[in-house]
């Protein structure tokens, strides 16, 4: 998939081998934590664990206001939500040790633990948790997590400001808090194993229309999660220290350092000792088969990422049904997934998980590679091919991609997408841009006309309405096409109300029909999640829903 230097693979063998041998010192950056500094700390007793990601946290380390994979992931360590989740995606106790629902199903009382303590050493109560969720309903609040918390009594009244506070919110005592919903709400307890709470010592301090540019609160966030952080260098690394105090158990290893690595480089780092933990984008064969012959451990589950291709339907050249459909034929994605991921991926025709419950197993339009039917679509719909390039009421079809940069697959596919469309007649133009650009193009109306993007669905489908709802489709950071459809939005809301499992699964099915029809997006793929971890690291597992379960009792020797 990435085309490597054969001298970096040609070499790796032997490095791997020098690993096992000689326990391995490489050295990058000097400002990057690295096995020298490693060393050091081995011999004061320390233990450190280097994971490797594409691209740089932007440093919004809260969970009400994060909205990249990678602040989610060092959020995921240093704050706990009130429900964990396993390697096995089922629900464990979190800062909560009980949960109940009423008889009717509408409130939720969570019992919290009593010996939970935040990193400054203040206590952890019910006041926490009522403020996290309360400050997501906040007139002021700049997060896009509202949705969450819309359908608890008195929230969307707090948040018109026509209420004080939320009434569906209920301390009850130190410890003991209930949710009450207007309605059966299915997806409650998803999200409240999404969410991290946030220590309200320190927040109710500040203005909450401020909490973005809070950056010495951000840059040193205070959490009850398992590890602490300590540094942030943009575009280098994150680290983090144990947190001694955790409420699972003290964690074995006492440091985790997130550190931006090349993609085209990480295997040799992960042969030197520079890393431990590699998300691995490439899938070639003879990568895999390399790194499993030298003692590197490999792991491949279903993941719960996909890649999409978005069109901005406030432009005129996508409000067309038949155009997007159109596109999604022009696009030979079973080819990008053949060439890049080979085994390791397949095409997706609906935005919902593979790895879950609810993706629908019929009743989809598969879109398979076919330009005739595409030229055919796009001529119904007005436009009219001059010279190669197809034109309307004098306008030509020239638009612009944005290409995140980061993600070696999401990059290579661009040129084939580009090259797809050039042969039905439509002129892409391809603009790379980090992810933090990308993702402020789509606010609002959308600046921008198409963009490669890819989303990490939750555990529940039940976060659609966070992407398609009509009803939200002007404040939802989401909603990047800006789709707003009546149908889909009854879908979502029947299946939010509906508690068997099997009842909700048709609904959604129905709902994945109808988001195929209409084609705001052209579903691209889903990766396999395919891990590559030093072989002295033990007790590692993950999930397409939980990065780091357990986290406290994985090992990795000196």
């Amino acid at each position: 998939m990435i085309r490597r230097k054969n001298k970096i693979l040609a070499g790796m063998l032997s490095m791997l081998l020098s690993i096992l041998l000689l326990n391995g010192c490489g050295s990058t950056s000097a400002e990057i934590p690295t096995n020298s500094s490693a060393d050091n700390q081995s011999s004061r007793g320390e233990s450190v664990l280097r994971y490797a990601v594409e691209s740089s946290p932007k440093g919004l380390f809260s969970p009400l206001l994060s909205n990249t994979t990678y602040d989610n992931n060092v959020n995921s360590l240093v704050y706990s939500p009130l429900i964990l989740l396993d390697e096995n995606n089922d629900f464990k106790p979190g800062l909560a040790d009980k949960y109940e629902f009423s008889g009717d199903n509408l409130t939720v009382t969570f019992n919290l633990r009593k010996d939970v303590k935040w990193h400054d050493g203040e206590d952890f109560t019910a006041d926490d948790v009522a403020f996290t969720f309360t400050s997501m309903a906040d007139q002021k609040y700049t997060g896009s997590r509202f949705n969450e918390i819309s359908k608890i009594v008195g929230a969307q009244d707090y948040h018109d400001g026509k209420a004080d506070s939320i009434s569906g919110i209920k301390v009850i005592d130190k410890y003991t808090i209930s949710f009450t919903y207007s309605k059966v709400y299915a997806p409650a307890l998803s999200n409240f194993s999404q969410r991290g709470i946030i220590p309200k010592h320190i927040w109710s301090k500040v203005n909450v229309a401020d909490w973005d540019k809070q950056s010495d609160l951000l840059n040193k966030p205070v959490g009850t999660g398992p590890y602490k952080l300590i540094d942030f260098k943009p575009d280098q690394y994150v680290e983090l220290a144990k947190n001694d105090s955790y409420f699972g158990g003290a964690p074995k290893i006492d440091k985790f350092i997130f550190k931006v690595a090349n993609t085209e480089t990480e295997l040799s780092e992960l042969a030197k000792g520079d890393l431990d933990i590699v998300e691995l984008s490439s899938t070639k064969e003879e990568d895999l088969k390399m790194l499993k012959d030298a003692g590197i451990k490999i792991e491949e589950k279903p993941s719960a990422n996909y890649q999409f291709m978005t069109m901005n339907s406030n432009r005129d050249f996508f409000k067309d049904k038949r155009v997007r459909q159109a596109i999604t034929y022009a696009i030979n994605r079973k080819g990008i997934v053949d060439s890049l991921l080979g085994e390791h991926g397949q095409v997706i025709n609906a935005p919902i998980s593979l790895a879950g419950w609810a993706y629908p197993k019929s009743g989809l339009n598969t879109y398979d590679y076919n330009a005739d039917k595409a030229k055919e679509l796009l001529k119904e719909a007005g436009w009219i091919e001059n010279n190669g390039v197809l034109e309307k009421d004098g306008k030509k079809f020239e638009v612009d991609l944005m290409v995140p940069t980061g993600n070696k697959v999401r990059e290579q596919s661009a040129p084939i997408i580009q090259q797809n469309l050039k042969d039905v007649g439509i002129i892409v133009n391809i603009s790379t841009m980090d992810v933090a650009s990308a993702m402020a193009k789509t606010k609002g109306q959308g600046d921008y006309d198409m963009g490669l993007l890819g989303f990490t669905l939750e555990v529940d489908p039940g976060d659609a309405d966070r992407y398609w709802s009509s009803s939200i489709a002007n404040n939802s950071q989401f909603n990047f096409s800006n789709f707003i459809n009546a149908k889909s939005d009854e879908f979502i809301e029947k299946a939010a109300t509906t508690i068997d499992r099997n009842e909700r699964k048709e609904v959604y099915a129905k709902w994945g029909q109808l988001l195929n029809d209409e084609a705001p997006y052209v579903f691209l793929y889903s990766q396999n999640a395919i891990r590559a971890h030093n072989p002295k690291l033990q007790g590692y597992k993950y999930s397409a829903y939980s990065v780091f379960p357990d986290i406290q009792n994985w090992t990795i020797s000196k």
